[in-house]
């Protein structure tokens, strides 16, 4: 189940990146929590749902202008997680600005659907949230 779910992690964040929310919902559960609440962003907080998923993306949209991510690491942990490392790039969509973030996540996926996204502000705490460091 660890490569499978890999595989869902890099075809979410694929579609996620070609700004298909559609096609990246499609591999989430329907009651699926995003956690962003270790952000600095404006939009920190916890979404639950579908529609709350959504609509944190089509915020996010309204003020930047595409987006990038650099994978650093995707990692399998368990039966029922992946760890994301990497870094995330937005411009902003009025002041042209490049935002860049280093950032990790872990997914948590049951029935082979992401159930449970949580950001981390380093790769140390995911790691360690999952147990694979002290």
């Amino acid at each position: 189940m660890p490569h499978e779910n890999v595989t869902v992690v890099r075809r979410f964040m694929r579609r996620f990146l070609e700004q298909d929310i559609d096609g990246a919902l499609a591999d989430v559960h329907p009651d699926a929590e995003l956690d962003w609440s270790n952000s600095d962003a404006p939009d920190s907080g916890l979404y639950s749902g579908h529609s709350a998923w959504r609509a944190f993306v089509s915020a996010r949209d309204e003020v930047l202008a595409g987006r990038g991510f650099e994978f650093a690491e995707l990692v399998a942990s368990g039966p029922d997680e992946v760890v994301l490392v990497g870094r995330m790039r937005e411009r902003g969509r009025t002041s042209g600005i490049e935002v860049q973030a280093q950032g990790s996540a872990v997914f948590t996926l049951r029935e082979g659907k992401i159930a449970r996204l949580k950001l981390y502000r380093t790769s140390e705490q995911a790691l360690k949230a999952v147990g694979l460091t002290p």
